[in-house]
This record gives structure tokens, C-alpha cells and sequence, in this order.
């Protein structure tokens, strides 16, 4: 009688034990960053100078956004910086005064500290714009 006692209570304190190991679980999920939405008005340009509007959000809050318009050559024809808002996003507009025909890159990523890099980790968005429009209508 007393073995069956004590193989019970050995039974009982492996499933107890067993029971909190299983119940308690730590799970890891990784966070994974979701692209900035960045919209851009017009989406593409005229030959003299324009403005173009950005609708931005998704960035670092309270941050900083640097941004180039870059020719297919490579070459950067304006940069500057966009301060975002507790969401990550702003308002602005650009004024483009390239006038050669080329299909542009708009370049925004972030840069806390405004080094002219990308922040690690930091978020960035290559946007095609051409010049002039290929429907014509600018």
C-alpha cells in the first residue's frame, strides 16, 4: 500500500511539474517593420519647374526623413530633410525644377541624426518619377 502511495505522489509530482512546464510558454514573435506609405502628386513631371506634394506616413516618429531626386545616372539633383510627427508622417512639397527628360528617382529614408545614411534599421522608399509625363498631360 505505501508503494502505491509513493508512486502516486511521484506520478502526481511529475504531472504538476510537467503541467507548468507545458502551461507556461514563452512565445517570441518578431516585429516586423511595414513599409512607409509614401503617395506623391503628380506622379510624374513637366519640363520646367513643378511642385511635387508628398502624403507621407509610416517612417520613425518624431524623426527625421531625408530625401534625394536622383537622375538614372545616379546623380542627385536636390536632397533635403522632412521632420515626421509622432505617426511617422508629413506633409509636404518640392519644387522640381529639373528640365532634362529623364526618369527620376525619389529617394526617402530615415536619418535621425542627419548624416546623409540610413539609419540601421531605419526605413527606406524608392519611388520612379519620369519628366515630362509619358501621357502629356503635364
Amino acid at each position: 500500500m505505501i508503494n502505491y502511495i509513493v508512486l502516486l505522489s511521484v506520478l502526481l509530482f511529475f504531472l504538476t511539474i510537467s503541467f507548468f512546464i507545458n502551461g507556461i510558454k514563452v512565445e517570441i514573435i518578431p516585429i516586423a517593420a511595414e513599409t512607409p506609405i509614401v503617395k506623391i502628386f503628380p506622379d510624374c513631371g513637366a519640363l520646367s519647374a513643378h511642385k511635387i506634394f508628398f502624403k507621407v506616413n509610416g517612417f520613425s516618429p518624431n524623426g527625421n526623413v531625408h530625401w534625394e531626386f536622383i537622375d538614372s545616372k545616379g546623380n542627385i539633383d536636390s536632397y533635403g530633410y522632412f521632420e515626421t510627427d509622432g505617426f511617422g508622417g508629413f506633409e509636404e512639397y518640392i519644387i522640381a525644377e529639373v528640365t532634362k527628360p529623364d526618369i527620376y528617382i525619389l529617394r526617402f529614408f530615415d536619418d535621425k541624426n542627419n548624416n546623409f545614411l540610413k539609419d540601421f534599421n531605419g526605413s527606406e522608399v524608392i519611388i520612379n518619377y519620369q519628366i515630362p509625363c509619358a501621357n502629356s498631360i503635364f
